[in-house]
């Protein structure tokens, strides 16, 4: 594994949903803290480029019909927790068409919907890392981690999701996420699989 190119993939891991005080928490979010922590650090020591997803919502957006308000641009409620900070983070949002990517550090994706790919640059990201393998975690295992790991797998992309890095809103939509992923041919693995790398 350690002669591929692996690119870590850290999904919305941001204070409203991983802080227990946070406006949307995901059940359960802190205690996958330490596996994230271990897989940044991993990251970080390897020199494996993380893409991390963040919402970057307007006070406005449709989503907040069917959700509170959440990780809205610029305040504390957005930020990524220290866990999952990688600098340099260079941030790309939908509006950039020219970009640059960096060989180590991170690249962070601003998006207002479920998936990663609701920032049209995240193609081209992905395109020219060319990665022989992705790694996914974060939350939530049923809405954006889904979104993202599925949406990965249908480009072609030979993805893996550390089952115990990530945390769904429900107990059965996280299940029946887990099963979609693998339906899709996302394969199942565990934080220390991917620390062995």
């Amino acid at each position: 594994m350690s002669k591929q190119r692996l690119v870590f993939v850290d999904v919305d891991t941001q204070f409203d949903f991983m802080d227990p005080k946070g406006s949307l928490y995901v059940p359960g979010a802190i205690d996958i803290v330490p596996n994230l922590q271990k897989l940044t650090e991993y990251a970080k020591s390897r020199g494996i480029l993380v893409v991390a997803s963040v919402d970057a919502h307007r006070s406005t957006d449709p989503e907040f019909v069917k959700f509170p308000p959440h990780c809205i641009a610029g305040t504390e409620g957005q930020k990524k927790i220290p866990a999952t900070e990688i600098e340099p983070a260079y941030t790309i949002d939908a509006e950039i068409s020219d970009f640059s990517l960096p060989e180590m550090g991170s690249v962070v994706l601003e998006k207002t919907v479920f998936s990663l790919f609701g920032n049209k640059n995240a193609e081209q990201v992905f395109k020219r890392l060319s990665p022989d393998k992705l790694v996914v975690f974060g939350v939530a295992t049923d809405y954006c981690v889904k979104a993202a790991a599925i949406g990965l797998a249908e480009r072609g992309y030979d993805v893996a999701l550390v089952t115990d890095a990530v945390s769904s809103v429900t107990q059965e939509g996280g299940v029946a996420a887990l099963d979609e992923m693998q339906k899709a041919g996302v394969e199942m693995v565990k934080t220390l699989d991917v620390l062995s790398w």
